[in-house]
Formats: C-alpha cells, sequence, structure tokens
C-alpha cells in the first residue's frame, strides 16, 4: 500500500509539523513502488535521448520530465511541448520565449534541443544568484542584487551612484581601453567581470552576425573604410561569404570596384566570393547623379537594367530609350509627354533631376531577414519565402537560382561537417558559402548530459509529486512549500521590478499567496492591471518595508512572508 503524506494541524502549527517531518515522511514517500519505479527508469534511460521526440515518444519519461517543471497537465500535449523543447531560449522571438511562462522556459533550457549550448543541469541558473540579470539596466534597478554585487567586489555604499555603474557594467573588459580598465581600482572590473554585459555577443551562425553588426550602423556605411575599420562586422563579412582573411588594401580595392564594369578589379577575380561581397555593399556603384549623358546610362547593360526595374519599366531599345531621357519634360509635345510613353516619365525626371539613393543588396537583405531570424526550423520556410529567398540568392550572387528550389533546399540540408555532402562538393563555391552561412544542418555531434542531469530531475519530479500529495489535504502547505521555488523562478527570469510583479500576477500560486500575505481582497482581480500592481507595491512596502519581489528570497524575509501568508489563510478559513 502506498504511502500518503500528511498534515497535522493548519497555518503555523501544520507548517511547524511539515518541517519537523518532511525529510522522514518524503524519504518513505519516495519509496512507494509507482514513485520508485519511475524514478528508476527514468534515471537510467534519460540520457540516451538524443531528440525532443524520443523523448516525446516515451511516456514514462516524459511523466517525470513533464512533471518536474510541474506540467503535468500538459502531457497529452504533443504538439506544443515539442515546439517548447525546440525553441532556441536566446531567440527572444522563438516560440517558448513569447510565452512568458517560467516553467516552459526551464524546461527549454534544461533540454537545450533547440540551442547549441546543450542539455544543461536545471539547478544551472538557480545556482546563480545573478542569473535573471541579463542587462546593466535589470541590475541597476534591483537594488537587492546590486547591493550584493557590489559587496562582492568590496565596493559597498555605491548603490546610488547609477551612471557611473551603468558605465561600469557597460565596459569590454577585454579591452585595455575601455572604462572600468582604465580606472586605477581595480574592483570596479571585478564587479563588472561579474556580468561581462559588455563582452561580445554569441551568434547561432555567420547570417545572425552579419545582420546584427550591419543593423548597428543606423545610418548606413558611407564607404568601404567604415566597413573596414568594424572588426566585427568585417568578420562577419569574412565568416558569411566564406573568405579567407586578406590584406585591408586588397578588400578596399574589392569593395570599391565597378561591379557592372567588366574591366574593374573584382570583375577579374577568379573567385566570384569577392564579387557578391562587393555587389552586396555597392561601394563602387555608379552615380547615376553624376551622369548628363544618356549614353552613359544606356552603354551600362547592368546598370541600365536595375535603373529600369526602379521605375519598373521594361526595356524598348536604346533608340527609344534615348528619347525617354533627352525627351523636354515641361514641354508637352515632347517624346516622353505623349501618352503612349507616359509610364516612362518618373524615369526621365529621376535622370534629369535627382535619382533615387541606391540601396545596396545588404540593405535589402537585411530588412527583409531581420524580424525573422531564428524563426526558420527548416530550410523550406525560407526558401518558400519568396521576397527573403530573393534577397538571399541576390547577396551571395545566386539569383540565377531563383527557380531552382531543390538545389538550393539541397544545399541547405547538407551536412556541413561531412566533407562529402552536397554543398561541400557542389562546384559552385557561392553556393557552398550560402548554405554554410545559415547553418541548418551542422551535422549530429551527439547530445552530452551533465553529470547529475537525470538525478536533479528525478529529484525536482519527486519534490513536485510531494507538494502535490500534501495539497490533497491542505492546499495552503502546497503552496508554502512551492512558495520559494516559485519565487526564484520570477527572479531568474530577470527584468524590471515591474516585470517582477506582472510575474507574480500571472502566476496562480504566486498570485494566491501575495494577495493572501498582502490582505487584498478578493476582488483585486478585476481591477485594471496597473492599478493591481500599484496596490500590490504599496502593500508590500506598508507590511514589509521592500516593493521589489526578489527582497523576498532573503531568508529571514521569506521566512516572515511565508508566515504571514499561513496566518492569514488559516484566520481567512474561518
Amino acid at each position: 500500500m502506498s504511502f500518503s503524506p500528511y498534515v497535522f494541524g493548519t497555518g503555523i502549527s501544520g507548517w511547524t509539523f511539515l518541517q519537523r517531518t518532511r525529510e522522514q515522511q518524503q524519504e518513505v514517500f519516495e519509496k512507494s513502488p509507482v514513485i520508485d519505479r519511475t524514478v528508476q527508469d527514468f534515471t537510467q534511460r534519460i540520457t540516451s535521448v538524443q531528440s525532443a521526440d524520443q523523448l516525446l515518444d516515451d511516456y514514462n519519461l516524459l511523466t517525470v520530465t513533464l512533471g518536474a517543471f510541474g506540467l503535468d497537465e500538459d502531457i497529452g500535449n504533443r504538439a506544443f511541448i515539442k515546439k517548447v523543447l525546440e525553441s532556441d531560449m536566446s531567440d527572444p522571438a522563438s516560440f517558448v520565449n513569447r510565452l512568458n511562462d517560467s516553467r516552459y522556459m526551464a524546461l527549454a533550457e534544461t533540454f537545450g534541443f533547440g540551442s547549441a549550448d546543450g542539455p544543461q543541469l536545471p539547478s544551472a541558473r538557480a545556482a546563480n544568484e545573478f542569473a535573471g540579470i541579463n542587462s546593466p539596466d535589470d541590475l541597476l534597478s534591483n537594488g537587492t542584487l546590486l547591493r550584493k554585487a557590489l559587496a562582492n567586489a568590496g565596493l559597498e555604499g555605491l548603490e546610488n551612484n547609477q551612471f557611473f555603474l551603468q558605465k561600469v557594467l557597460e565596459s569590454d573588459l577585454e579591452d585595455p581601453d575601455s572604462f572600468a580598465n582604465k580606472l586605477t581600482d581595480p574592483r570596479y572590473a571585478e564587479f563588472s567581470r561579474q556580468f561581462n554585459f559588455g563582452q561580445a555577443p554569441v551568434y547561432e551562425n555567420s547570417i545572425e552576425a552579419l545582420v546584427a553588426e550591419f543593423n548597428e550602423h543606423t545610418e548606413g556605411l558611407d564607404s568601404a573604410d567604415d566597413l573596414l575599420a568594424d572588426e566585427d562586422l568585417l568578420q562577419a563579412v569574412i565568416d558569411t561569404f566564406d573568405l579567407e582573411r586578406t590584406s585591408p588594401d586588397f578588400l578596399r580595392r574589392v569593395l570599391n570596384s565597378d561591379t557592372t564594369d567588366p574591366d574593374s578589379f573584382v570583375n577579374q577575380l577568379e573567385d566570384k566570393r569577392y564579387l557578391a561581397v562587393s555587389e552586396a555593399f555597392g561601394f563602387g556603384w555608379p552615380d547615376i547623379n553624376g551622369m548628363t549623358d544618356p549614353d552613359e546610362l544606356l552603354s551600362n547593360p547592368e546598370l541600365l537594367e536595375h535603373a529600369l526595374d526602379t521605375f519598373n519599366v521594361s526595356d524598348r531599345g536604346e533608340d527609344y530609350l534615348r528619347q525617354v531621357l533627352e525627351s523636354d519634360l515641361s514641354d508637352p509635345n515632347s517624346f516622353v509627354n505623349q501618352p503612349e510613353n507616359l509610364a516612362y516619365y518618373d524615369f526621365a525626371d529621376a535622370f534629369q533631376n535627382v535619382w533615387p539613393e541606391h540601396a545596396s543588396k545588404m540593405q535589402v537583405f537585411a530588412a527583409e531577414i531581420t524580424d525573422k531570424l531564428g524563426t526558420f526550423e527548416n530550410p523550406q520556410e525560407l526558401v518558400f519565402d519568396l521576397s527573403l529567398f530573393e534577397a538571399t540568392l541576390d547577396l551571395f550572387g545566386q539569383s540565377h537560382r531563383d527557380t531552382d528550389f531543390n538545389t538550393v533546399i539541397r544545399a541547405f540540408e547538407s551536412d556541413l561537417s561531412s566533407s562529402i555532402s552536397y554543398a561541400n562538393l557542389h562546384y559552385d563555391t557561392g553556393l557552398k558559402a550560402m548554405a554554410g552561412a545559415f547553418s541548418f544542418n551542422k551535422g549530429d555531434t551527439g547530445r552530452d548530459y551533465p553529470e547529475g542531469f537525470a538525478a536533479e530531475i528525478a529529484e525536482l519530479y519527486a519534490d513536485r509529486q510531494f507538494e502535490i500529495r500534501i495539497g490533497e489535504s491542505d492546499s495552503n502547505m502546497r503552496l508554502a512549500l512551492a512558495l520559494e521555488r516559485e519565487l526564484q523562478s520570477v527572479a531568474d527570469e530577470g527584468g524590471s521590478e515591474n516585470a517582477h510583479w506582472y510575474n507574480i500576477i500571472g502566476s496562480p500560486p504566486l498570485r494566491t499567496v501575495f494577495e493572501t500575505a498582502l490582505g487584498l481582497p478578493s476582488g483585486i482581480g478585476q481591477l485594471d492591471i496597473e492599478r493591481q500592481l500599484e496596490e500590490m507595491k504599496d502593500r508590500s512596502f506598508a507590511a514589509f518595508g521592500t516593493t521589489h519581489p526578489a527582497d523576498f528570497l532573503e531568508p529571514e524575509m521569506l521566512d516572515q512572508f511565508r508566515r504571514r501568508f499561513l496566518i492569514l489563510s488559516d484566520l481567512n478559513s474561518f
């Protein structure tokens, strides 16, 4: 017969009994045949799982996994959990990051099916008291953690010097000339090193790096020298187009070449990837505004084709176009002002007055892909997004493949870790570079589970099952048992003080505990969300002298808060 955990008494007396007997009760509970058999099976087999589908197809493993994160009710929601498991936590637009539920985030991050980092211990974030701090603003807005971080570096009492601390935190510690490294007191660098906010970002592939670094130049790049002076962008360009690092003078000549001129420097190079780079940024693109003779435009086929496309008109021959460009726009009887030729009026007007600023292929590509980065789960999604597909082919000099979907998909799906894969053996180095830049298939490198992975998840599962059983006799005890863990999960997500409160309001267990402990009326949930936030902060300050939820994780404060909840919940029951 299975053992059922129990509580004698309610409120503080019940909590005291539970604290005194919990270890013994839980030990007996975990030896119950069903729990023991389930946990043993899980710990023996979970580290053999290599994909989300393998986990989802094994009911016993999935039961423990979901139970460990408080997601028991999702056991039948296979498609939903698959999306969660395969989400990339580092991508703000990924499926799991749009759910705004810390339980799903913890599940995705722990198994890491959608991350290059792979599996990690569930305690990896919780073990770090600053795990939820993702930016200088997160830290500076959290007085408790800011004081801890300063104390760790021996800088107590500086928490009010926010502007100075922001510059310290934003310093790149790898740069000897950064703000923190130039200060005479090494403690500031030590303070910043706890977070390393100024370190270079980590990208999933070279496309992400290229777009992110390019977008840093919000006003655009004026010249090849601007690109060459930005080391991070230059490296992203070299990686994306699969080039070798060469001298700046060589790259400058490549970038400044007029790609429409068959005799230009870049057009004499055998490796056409350099031509793709030059065309991508277009620093040598001819300036039509400087042309006064129509023949300058008409004698350049590539430039003419682009000019006609700009105004969505066709090439009717050199004589016809010359008459258009030489027309007197103010004369109603001129050639371009005739009804049958009016479609070319804007074309002639731009040539004679102001030609539109040239948008480089890189600008077009960045505009198309920026909001879509990280959203593609397979090559087909990219290929059949026709506007992005066209911009992608243009960027890599592959426009001739605009209808050759099979070749492009095969290249994207190639195992890039295999020297004999389709992309790596293809004669077209531009196609290979494009496949490598997106890195849809990096090859199966296997999954290495960290030591203790199975044991930690099994322990989480057993803890939550114990809480569920306790809750069957006293729901308030279940809330009290889970309080620290649930509150820690809110803190781990980081964000501002208000963000913490919004997460508490959106979590039914935490909302119940806070509403009870703060003596809020039962109808507060009917108020506007901003009013609820204001009420909770006011009551929190009045009762505990703080408005930041993270402060409740201090041991003394947590104990005081839990006891207040139990006392008031006991009184409310009468």
